[in-house]
């Protein structure tokens, strides 16, 4: 299960990697707001929540116990994930017929930041746990 997990991973990250060179329409970037002055598309969104589901493949390769790296696990996931939110903003940079957009990458890193969150908890969960076992 150890070796799915890791490929759900690596699925997943391919999948961004496709979404963000083929040529997309602009129904995604119509506004979710009202008011002129704060915008809010619909695809900061969609940002936000493509990379949050490092979280949830973070979240099932710990209960599957997963080893993703040998040494400092947490530190190398989490810039894994925080590059995989820069790059694949920038990676638009060099196709055409897609245009950077740096909110956009700002919710990407948004959604990164938030990972870390997620793995930091768990981590801090998983110690909690392990010492609750000690007494």
């Amino acid at each position: 299960m150890n070796s799915v997990v890791k490929k759900l991973f690596w699925f997943w990250l391919i999948v961004l990697i496709v979404v963000n060179l083929i040529p997309l329409g602009n129904g995604a970037n119509q506004s979710l707001s009202r008011n002129k002055v704060f915008v809010f598309r619909l695809d900061y969104l969609a940002h936000l929540n493509m990379i949050l589901c490092f979280a949830w493949i973070w979240v099932l390769g710990k209960i599957k116990h997963v080893k993703w790296f040998v040494k400092y696990v947490v530190l190398k996931y989490s810039m894994v994930v925080l590059c995989a939110s820069v790059c694949l903003e920038l990676l638009q940079l060099l196709v055409p017929w897609r245009s950077f957009n740096p909110v956009d990458m700002g919710y990407n890193l948004l959604g990164g930041c938030l990972v870390v969150g997620v793995i930091l908890v768990s981590r801090r969960l998983v110690q909690i746990k392990s010492a609750d076992l000690h007494y």
